[in-house]
């Protein structure tokens, strides 16, 4: 296993993460499993260990600050090391059924990827997430029998309890994880079960979709009794937990219902007419410039502004593609600057975007484009990815406008059919 420490995402991932296409391994094979940790990760273990210590100073009073501080510090390195296991668990078996192999990403929330990738039917997939929480429970069992030896033994007690966190750790993920909307691999066993039953997987991922709001809801019911009848505080974080989870399972009914009207369609079969030769600008240009060669912000002989295009592909100086440009990027750059700022000063940078290929099923590319930016200029093209040739050149963009279209179509297609 090698450990990487990182700020950034792998050259191409894309914000979505997630390799690009073509550059996993198809056999589900790796020789190691490949950690990084991301700063969210170092924050997680920041937290962990001052709240343990903090904890511990109360629950295992009399010792000297700096055993607490290095009992919390313990703390967080079995935690992080916890989520770590929970993973690979994951990726362990998806490989059995033909996973690609992936990064363990530790962030703030965990593991970033959390075994989510596509598998060949409903048992591979509902092993593969059953696997993250057992691994997890195994730990937590293992752990407070360990606390529980050394408690019979008489040893300190400040051992005992290190051991006696990491096993609740372990055992609140593993049972979080398994409720629907609380944690990805409840929903994903709940699908699993549903395809097996209806041989329909598009309806299990609603069903999966309306437990995990039934799930949120009930939380957040049970944390408001909690915190109105005894008066317990922790019942405002229960309903806090419930309110995520219901949020996130309503945008993963959304999202089912976006993949199922995009099933079967290729990256190809929704770019627009004109996208083989897409109009690239260079990467060195000034702002100026570009905006004199564009006629941005002029108007024609009829007084109305020209119509721009909403986003710009750029390529350096040996033609590769560069970044992506959009206008609310453009608008960022002061009036007075415009003649000193470069297009790849201002533009999300290559290895910012998503990128993909003629031939990536819209399914597959959208799952990659869900996560969040790595970068704060990245946040001006979510939704956005770059389509690239068999030699990395550029084909083409596809944008949100591109994927909406295609969805309601889709729909439309669908509704038509079964009206048939």
């Amino acid at each position: 296993m090698t450990v990487t420490e990182t700020g950034t995402r792998d050259h191409a991932s894309g914000p979505g993460g997630g390799p690009d296409p073509g550059q996993a391994n198809r056999d589900g094979r790796a020789s190691g499993l490949n950690v990084r940790i991301i700063p969210g990760g170092y924050l997680l273990a920041a937290f962990a260990a001052v709240v343990s210590a903090l904890s511990l100073a109360g629950t295992a009073p009399g010792q000297a600050s700096a055993a607490y501080l290095a009992a919390g510090v313990a703390v967080a390195i079995l935690l992080v090391g916890s989520v770590i296991i929970h993973e690979a668990g994951h990726i362990l078996v998806g490989r059995r059924y033909g996973a690609p192999a992936r990064d363990i990403t530790v962030g703030f929330f965990g593991s970033a990827q959390h075994g989510g990738a596509d598998l060949p039917g409903p048992r591979a997939q509902w092993r593969t997430a059953l696997a993250g929480p057992a691994v997890s429970l195994a730990l937590a069992a293992l752990a407070g029998g360990s606390a529980a030896g050394l408690a019979a033994l008489g040893i300190d007690r400040l051992p005992m309890l290190i051991l006696g966190y990491t096993a609740l750790a372990n055992a609140a993920l593993g049972v979080l994880s398994l409720l629907p909307g609380t944690g990805p691999d409840g929903g994903r066993i709940v699908r699993a079960l549903t395809w097996a039953r209806t041989g329909n997987p598009a309806k299990a991922d609603l069903v999966a979709a309306r437990a995990g709001q039934v799930t949120g809801a009930a939380l957040v019911a049970a944390g408001l009794i909690l915190f109105a009848v005894p008066g317990y505080l922790a019942g405002l974080w229960l309903a806090l937990i419930g309110l995520l989870a219901f949020g996130a399972s309503r945008a993963q009914a959304r999202r089912s219902v976006v993949t199922t009207a995009l099933a079967g369609l290729e990256v190809c079969d929704i770019l627009p007419p004109g996208a083989a030769e897409p109009d690239s600008q260079p990467a060195g240009q000034t702002v100026a410039a570009f905006l004199v060669a564009q006629g941005l912000g002029d108007t024609d002989h009829h007084g109305r502004a020209a119509a721009p295009a909403a986003v710009y592909p750029l390529h350096d100086f040996d033609g590769r593609p560069a970044g992506l440009l959009t206008l609310s990027q453009l608008a960022a750059v002061p009036a007075g600057r415009r003649d000193e700022v470069r297009l790849r000063e201002v533009a999300t940078p290559r290895e910012h975007l998503v990128t993909t290929t003629p031939d990536e099923l819209l399914t597959s590319l959208i799952g990659r484009m869900s996560g969040w930016p790595s970068l704060p200029a990245a946040v001006h093209t979510a939704g956005h990815a770059l389509v690239l040739g068999p030699d990395g050149e550029l084909a083409g963009v596809v944008t949100p406008a591109d994927l909406a279209r295609a969805a309601q179509l889709g729909a439309l297609r669908q509704r038509s059919a079964w009206a048939r």
